[in-house]
């Protein structure tokens, strides 16, 4: 009886993992869009390009918009 009910906790665990990372994923792709509609709507598209192919400008650029989350 043990067993299933260990299994069955574990289950119940990793459930919550997956949650967790599927809801940090879903706020990480808010926050880039939040940055790059700030940055597109202030013309700051060369910025814009920049932080999709730098990830230390990126987060140069978080900070500068959102200061320290």
């Amino acid at each position: 009886m043990c067993d299933v009910l260990d299994r069955v906790e574990n289950r119940g665990i990793q459930k919550g993992i997956q949650k967790g990372i599927q809801k940090g994923i879903m706020q990480g792709e808010d926050t880039i869009l939040s940055l790059m509609n700030y940055l597109l709507s202030n013309n700051r598209t060369e910025d814009a390009k920049k932080a999709t192919e730098d990830k230390a400008y990126r987060n140069k650029l978080l900070t500068e918009v959102f200061g320290n989350k």
